[in-house]
């Protein structure tokens, strides 16, 4: 049994990870994964650069940024497994939810509606003389970041001028936002719906209503790791292709949730964690929902195979938002991230 130490963040995305962990399917490879949770990004990306880890669950732009030396001393990534699509959301303290639905009644309505109704909202704040809103991405080279901006664009506010945005790590964000201290953030499950069911906060848009498809979570190797050279890496992504069909069934939702809940795991309650896997969410505390069976995906029509124009896609985001790299052939790095032989490989017949 080959034994391997990979990090993640207590995140519902990281599912496959822990149901390839906890069910039997790394097992079933020849591997045993001791997983670690952490609290940031940060501090997950520094156990990869020092060697404390094997892998990790990764940012998707992270994984380019720290190929590409942007912010860190830098170390290059490959990406043999994409493990979901979206899974964010944009969430509001209630303060802030009650002067964006006054400004705007629709806001309830979807995305664009509100986005609108935060637009106004601020402008109204402007016109009293009031500080804008302050807001919360997990990291600042991120999915969540840049949704931001494409959210704050859609109210008609610039998002480098209007409001401030600044990085908590996802376990840290009601409390940052109960303090006071934040107005909202964008924040992947179950942390929208763990603020909107103890009425701390008002999810107010999807990730996937006005950026679907949207590669997040990424599980990562150091490119010079020995695992590419003794197909333990191949092992990996078997495991993680046969958990992630397992999360995707619908039958599992309650079995999977009940093991993300514990203590060692997410140490969240299991019907809140349910609900981002179902895609059908609380908004508040009021219980007003809303669903979208495509609001975090883990498996399906290629979804888990990296792709050289998913990395194009951030790239773009990264480069638009001040995240780019000057370094000759940057825009090939971030391809090489993803690149298609480990899975191909893993998976071939």
């Amino acid at each position: 049994m080959i034994e391997l130490a990979i990090g993640y963040l207590p995140l519902a995305d990281a599912a496959s990870l822990i149901v390839a962990a906890d069910f039997g399917f790394a097992e079933g490879e020849g591997l045993a994964l001791r997983l670690w949770r952490d609290v940031s990004w940060a501090n997950l990306r520094d156990k990869l650069l020092i060697g404390d880890l094997h892998a990790a669950h990764f940012l998707a732009p992270l994984a380019i940024a720290t190929s590409l030396g942007v912010g860190n001393p830098g170390l290059a990534l490959r990406a043999p497994f994409v493990l979901n699509v979206n899974g964010n959301a944009i969430t509001v303290s209630p303060q802030l939810w009650e002067e964006m639905s006054k400004a705007n009644p629709s806001a309830t309505d979807d995305a664009s509606h509100a986005a609108a109704a935060l637009g106004a909202a601020v402008k109204a704040r402007r016109a009293r003389g009031v500080e804008a809103p302050a807001f919360a991405s997990v990291f600042a080279i991120s999915s969540h970041t840049y949704m931001l901006r494409r959210f704050f664009e859609m109210g008609r506010l610039d998002p480098d001028h209007d409001l401030a945005v600044a990085v908590v790590p996802p376990p840290l964000m009601i409390a940052y936002m109960e303090r006071g201290l934040i107005d909202g953030f964008c924040v992947g499950s179950p942390w929208n719906s763990i603020a909107a069911s103890q009425g701390k906060g008002v999810i107010v848009a999807f990730g996937s209503e006005f950026m679907p498809a949207m590669p997040e979570k990424l599980l990562v190797l150091p490119e010079q790791s020995l695992l590419w050279e003794n197909e333990t890496a191949s092992r990996l992504v078997r495991a993680l292709d046969a958990a992630s069909r397992f999360v995707s069934d619908r039958a599992n939702v309650g079995a999977v949730a009940e093991r993300l809940s514990r203590p060692d795991r997410l140490d969240a309650e299991a019907d809140v964690i349910a609900l981002a896997l179902t895609g059908d969410l609380l908004l508040d505390a009021s219980g007003r929902r809303r669903s979208d069976p495509g609001f975090l995906r883990f498996a399906g029509a290629g979804l888990n195979r990296p792709a050289a124009d998913a990395a194009d896609r951030l790239y773009a985001l990264m480069r638009s938002a001040g995240h780019g790299s000057a370094r000759p052939g940057a825009e090939q790095a971030a391809r090489d991230v993803f690149g298609t032989d480990a899975y191909d490989r893993a998976l071939r017949g």
